[in-house]
């Protein structure tokens, strides 16, 4: 009898920690839906990094981001459309700023990346393209790397 009751609670136990799994935790470090990389050059000298003083960027109808001085940017893409736009504010020192609108084109891809993580978007076939206006502080874009998968390399260069 005694073993009887030894054998139900070993299998009650085992049972129990059989059903158990373990914790599905996304790595810090796992690849994630990368943001678009731009950095701004001279137009005079296109090798040339030139940051860009009091830069603000707006996506219509949503958020605002502002960088005092900045060469370099990353900025996200919408992972539901194939379209994304930004406004460029150059707020220079008069008090009228200078807007250029810019659009992304792209295609999107869905990577499984793991259980815990789950999928991440992965942009393919970028194009930018910079809206004419008469008074434009951007002077030229120009794609560097049309398939993003990682901020590890420069997507796209404006030159100002």
């Amino acid at each position: 009898m005694k073993a009887f009751k030894y054998l139900c609670f070993s299998i009650i136990t085992l049972l129990l920690f059989s059903a158990c799994e373990r914790d599905d935790i996304c790595p810090e470090d796992s690849p994630k839906t990368p943001r678009l990389v731009i950095q701004f050059f001279d137009v005079s000298n296109p090798e040339i990094l030139k940051n860009v003083p009091k830069l603000k960027i707006v996506a219509p109808g949503n958020d605002t981001l502002d960088f005092d001085t900045t060469s370099e940017i990353k900025l996200p893409l919408k992972t539901s459309e194939n379209i994304t736009e930004y406004d460029f504010i150059q707020k220079s020192l008069s008090n009228s700023p200078n807007v250029d609108r810019l659009i992304f084109d792209y295609a999107r891809t869905n990577e499984f990346v793991s259980r815990a993580c789950g999928f991440r978007v992965v942009y393919l076939d970028f194009q930018g393209t910079l809206v004419n206006d008469s008074n434009e502080w951007i002077k030229g874009v120009l794609v560097e790397e049309s398939n993003i998968n990682n901020e590890n390399e420069t997507h796209l260069n404006i030159y100002h």
